[in-house]
């Protein structure tokens, strides 16, 4: 039987090999390239490189931009909005770019007026949270609500605290929280007699606000929960723990229904929901996300909800920009394995990586990318440095050297040079912190965690105490949250490792890491291992 004409012509496309495909989209890529040249040059004040050009013109269903730190991902953004604009692919109300924090969201608004001009206005630039809002309140009848406890942590507080102490009250509830802690305690409280004065200790406080926050984020039921830890090697402990928390989840959704009001994760839970009933039909054809790599399960099903096909909408194009180098927020329900596994999820995908850093040099860059992939499981790319240096850039010293460090930075500066402090948490920031900012007037000195250092850049950074047992800091005992957001990589300390990246990578001309005696794992492994460092005693 002879195969139409048409179908014979197009019988190659469909019969491609995924390999092939690729090849035809890197062709199509380069001779698309030349008729944005003007673009690309007068974008940003320098013009983009090679490979940030190949990002703006992505084409695939799915694209994945790994940017490395100071490689220039908001350039491409900006690039990426210009370029669908003038190409006439998308009117500007077809565009949505989601980022994770309110200052974020404004600062890439402000960028596009700035450097796309008036074209961009029309462009929707919100946090998830202003999304699933938006999706809600186009959809129900009554303007929405977000509970004042949701907003508001000591309001939230304030409600833990006396549904505890009603909870607590009823025999039978005090009994099972002592039984629980004389076997596992929790925010270092045990089930002694004493156990009734802790209804307002903030540790336990926390630690019961971290638990509602995860249950109410993966939003299932208590057997689905049950299901979801059974395989767990603390599967007992955390059932028990399950016991104590599941009444005070119930006391919350209660409320939250009797208000009429609705906490973030029901707000983007029933967003989804919306839009895969069709019940919100999306008018974006174009969705970008930044920082991809601090995606959490529940944000990724409202962004998979929006791209997908219906009868209602055609799907939307997705291009995420991120790094799962620097996926660091583990703790509040960022998932690293939704990027590091972004082409086994899409099918249809592209994954593309900005080959070159402007921040810091060959010598810092040495350290930290060969650190960072120690880990067989994060994605393996090339960083290379824009700025060349033969001089080792990377020093282990004594914690007791810190005040010698920044006196001959004081000293040797021409003008002011900026100083980041970096510790693990907060109680590394040192006693003498505001007598060395008096100290050493050449010097803008701030003392910051490495988690909160997180885009922000410096001349210098003296990293604090990369001891035993604070850098990589302990391993935690699992707790619900933590055993709902697990990874599946289970390399030893992961999470460390990519944080101790973030800190090296927010120098653009040193890093100091400071330490104690012999210091900690990760001293000994730059000490011992083949990295070009500057090791003092």
């Amino acid at each position: 039987m002879r195969m139409p004409k048409r179908m014979a012509e197009i019988e190659p496309w469909l019969s491609d090999t995924s390999q092939t495909l690729s090849e035809r989209n890197h062709e199509w890529l380069e001779n698309e390239r030349p008729n944005w040249e003007v673009l690309f040059s007068r974008i940003e004040s320098s013009p983009l490189n090679l490979s940030q050009q190949h990002a703006v013109l992505l084409n695939d269903d799915h694209n994945l931009v790994l940017a490395g730190a100071g490689s220039g991902k908001t350039s491409v953004l900006t690039a990426r909005v210009a370029y669908l604009l003038q190409s006439h692919q998308a009117q500007a109300e077809e565009l949505l770019m989601l980022a994770f924090g309110r200052d974020a969201a404004k600062e890439m608004k402000e960028r596009l007026v700035d450097k796309v001009g008036l074209a961009a206005e029309g462009v929707r630039v919100n946090t998830f949270h202003q999304l699933g809002l938006r999706i809600l309140n186009q959809v129900e009848p009554q303007p929405v609500e977000i509970s004042p406890l949701a907003l508001d942590d000591n309001q939230r507080t304030a409600w833990c605290i006396d549904w505890l102490k009603k909870h607590w009250m009823t025999p039978t509830n005090f009994k099972r929280w002592q039984k629980h802690l004389d076997k596992w305690p929790i925010a270092y409280l045990k089930g002694d007699d004493e156990l009734g004065s802790h209804s307002e200790n903030p540790k336990l406080i926390a630690w019961l606000d971290n638990q509602l926050s995860q249950l109410a984020a993966v939003g299932l039921t208590k057997k689905q929960v049950q299901e979801k830890l059974v395989n767990h090697q603390d599967y007992t402990r955390l059932n028990s723990e399950l016991a104590l928390c599941w009444p005070c989840f119930s006391a919350w959704q209660k409320m939250l229904k009797e208000t009429n009001q609705v906490d973030f994760p029901t707000m983007i839970s029933r967003a989804t929901d919306y839009v895969k009933k069709g019940k919100y039909i999306s008018p974006w054809r174009f969705i970008m996300v930044d920082e991809y790599q601090d995606i959490s399960p529940d944000r990724l099903a409202l962004i998979e909800a929006l791209c997908e096909s219906t009868e209602k909408q055609a799907g939307a194009t997705l291009f995420a920009v991120g790094d799962d180098w620097q996926a660091i927020y583990q703790f509040a329900g960022a998932d690293v394995d939704l990027t590091t596994g972004f082409q086994d999820r899409f099918t249809h995908s592209t994954v593309h990586h900005l080959d070159t850093t402007y921040r810091f040099n060959n010598q810092i860059g040495d350290v930290a990318n060969t650190f960072v992939q120690e880990n067989p499981s994060q994605l393996p790319k090339t960083l290379n440095s824009h700025k060349q240096r033969k001089q080792k850039s990377v020093h282990t010293a004594p914690s007791n050297q810190v005040e010698k460090i920044l006196d001959q930075l004081n000293q040797q500066a021409k003008k002011t040079k900026s100083v980041l402090l970096l510790g693990r948490n907060h109680y590394h920031k040192p006693d003498l912190y505001d007598d060395w900012l008096k100290r050493f007037p050449k010097l803008e000195i701030r003392f910051m965690t490495c988690h909160a250092s997180k885009g922000r850049e410096a001349d210098f950074v003296i990293i604090l105490s990369v001891d035993e047992g604070q850098f990589p800091a302990k391993k935690k005992q699992a707790h619900i949250d933590g055993a709902l957001s697990e990874s599946k990589d289970k390399y030893p300390y992961a999470e460390e490792r990519r944080l101790f990246y973030v800190a090296l990578t927010r120098a653009k001309e040193k890093v100091w890491i400071t330490h104690t005696g012999a210091g900690s794992a990760f001293v000994q492994e730059l000490v011992n291992g083949d990295y070009p460092i500057v090791t003092s005693r």
